[in-house]
């Protein structure tokens, strides 16, 4: 209970940019001394700040669009969504996260593998509509131009149903020490909610990623069970890899 409306809080915040502290109590109808608690759990993990009297959504550095980002080493995603297709197996039940390396994965599937995919992406969408050897489940929710995806509390609770043979994973960046940034609270939840929710776990990421950092982080590279990247990724990402004991597949 307390998890969840923390969830929605920190979505609802983010919708909303700002918020009084009595604005907060008559939405989520708890005691204030609930709702300080609250608040000081989504300062502590970026997704808020305190301003006087309230909060508001945190200020970070600005995401380019979909769109922009989509065009940047496009060669080395799809040589990167290429490799990770050899992953999919007949009549799995997939999950394909929002980004623009983990876009091009069904751009390879090959028509005798027939498989099940959840995804909030817009464009994974509507190519998986058009292709008859996929069943497609959209999550619902709000869209977003930053990600080209769907994202809200209604997409936690939708997502939270399923269960995954493997998890496709975008990220905003890598830190030198591991982490996996985002740079929405949304995203945040949806990736940790669908990697809790799958058997395996593969990190689609390009080299522009390694060496970001970000607003959250939902994980470290430890908690994937295999990288796909480019043959030009840094020592550091070979070293984490190494000390984490998780395929490092260069491509």
């Amino acid at each position: 209970m307390k998890e969840e409306r923390r969830k929605q809080m920190g979505s609802v915040i983010a919708q909303k940019q700002s918020m009084t502290m009595e604005q907060l109590v008559e939405y989520f109808g708890v005691s204030m001394n609930t709702i300080r608690a609250d608040v000081a759990y989504l300062v502590k993990t970026g997704a808020v700040e305190k301003i006087y009297g309230g909060v508001r959504a945190a200020e970070h550095k600005q995401v380019p669009l979909f769109a922009s980002r989509a065009m940047e080493n496009t060669a080395q995603k799809k040589r990167i969504a290429m490799a990770a297709e050899s992953r999919i197996e007949d009549h799995d039940i997939i999950f394909i996260d929002a980004g623009t390396t983990t876009m091009h994965l069904l751009d390879y599937l090959s028509k005798t593998k027939h498989v099940t995919v959840v995804t909030a992406s817009l464009y994974v969408i509507q190519q998986a509509a058009a292709m008859d050897n996929v069943t497609l489940i959209v999550l619902p929710g709000t869209a977003n131009r930053r990600t080209n995806a769907l994202g809200d509390v209604g997409t936690l609770e939708y997502l939270s149903r399923y269960r995954f043979n493997k998890a496709f994973m975008g990220v905003s960046g890598i830190s030198e020490d591991g982490r996996l940034n985002v740079s929405t609270y949304i995203e945040y939840e949806i990736k940790r909610t669908a990697m809790k929710q799958s058997q395996e776990n593969f990190l689609l990421v390009d080299t522009a990623k390694f060496g970001s950092s970000g607003l959250m982080s939902y994980g470290q590279v430890e908690d994937m069970t295999a990288m796909i990247t480019d043959h030009t990724c840094p020592d550091f990402v070979r070293t984490l890899c190494k000390d984490a004991n998780i395929p490092l597949i260069e491509v």
